[in-house]
């Protein structure tokens, strides 16, 4: 009968420590930084984005890697890839690097919804795919707007 319950609970505790790290992974807010870095290679302009992830939680949480699409205007502009590990801190901001990849073909695909963008002074961004976090994966899809008038 012990050894039954003492089962239980390890199983319970274990259970229970899972679902505090997912529900931390998910509670996870993302903002990006300006691009830096920036190189064109092997028909790519790559660069490096720092993204910010806000855990309002009060455990740590630790992302094996993330990937995303770039998304503008409704199209695909490139791959955003993290791949090495990084622990976000409770209740604080933590900066993963983020390498970003545009293909000439994407961003040519997308320069006349990136220009009227422009035109108009504001740069909508989308980050849509999966944080790998835990041995788990939460998905993300995240807006973000930039005003060309303060990057440049």
């Amino acid at each position: 009968m012990k050894k039954g319950f003492i089962v239980l609970v390890v199983v319970l505790l274990l259970v229970l420590y899972i679902m505090n790290k997912v529900n931390t992974a998910k509670q996870l807010e993302f903002t990006v930084g300006v691009p830096k870095n920036i190189s064109l290679q092997g028909g790519n302009i790559s660069f490096d984005l720092p993204i910010t992830a806000r855990n309002v939680s009060s455990g740590s949480v630790r992302i094996k890697s993330l990937d995303f699409d770039v998304i503008t205007a409704g199209k695909f502009l490139g791959k955003a890839l993290m791949t090495t590990p990084t622990t976000v801190v409770p209740n604080g901001n933590t900066v993963l690097p983020v390498s970003v990849a545009v293909s000439y073909f994407d961003l040519l695909s997308a320069a006349g919804s990136i220009w009227n963008l422009l035109k108009n002074g504001k740069v909508s961004l989308k980050l849509d795919g999966l944080v790998y976090a835990e041995g788990f994966q939460v998905p993300v899809s995240q807006s973000f707007d930039f005003d060309t008038k303060a990057i440049a």
